[in-house]
């Protein structure tokens, strides 16, 4: 199951940053960007669309929406945003 990671500086209260990996996020040199010093969150999801309800529920913001039509999956059935991953969380297939 792919692994979504959120980061912020030390000192802070909240996340700053949200992304898929595990590994903080660098700069093409390689160096840590600054606001990301502290791991805040690790969170297991099938997409990117079950991350992001996660991380906004922990965040405490409003229901993620995001922001394209649901269909069914041409493999599954399973609802699934085409427009957004593209990703099905039933049959994990990616549909572009």
């Amino acid at each position: 199951m792919p692994i979504f990671t959120s980061w912020g500086l030390k000192d802070a209260q909240f996340p700053s940053t949200f992304m898929k990996g595990e590994d903080p996020p660098r700069f093409n040199d390689g160096t840590l960007e600054p606001d990301c010093e502290k791991l805040f969150w690790r969170i297991e999801a099938d997409t990117w669309e079950e991350a992001m309800a996660i991380y906004h529920l922990r965040q405490g913001w409003e229901p993620y929406n995001p922001g394209v039509k649901a269909m069914p999956c041409p493999e599954c059935g399973s609802l699934f945003y085409p427009e957004g991953s593209g990703q099905c969380w039933k049959c994990e297939k990616r549909i572009c």
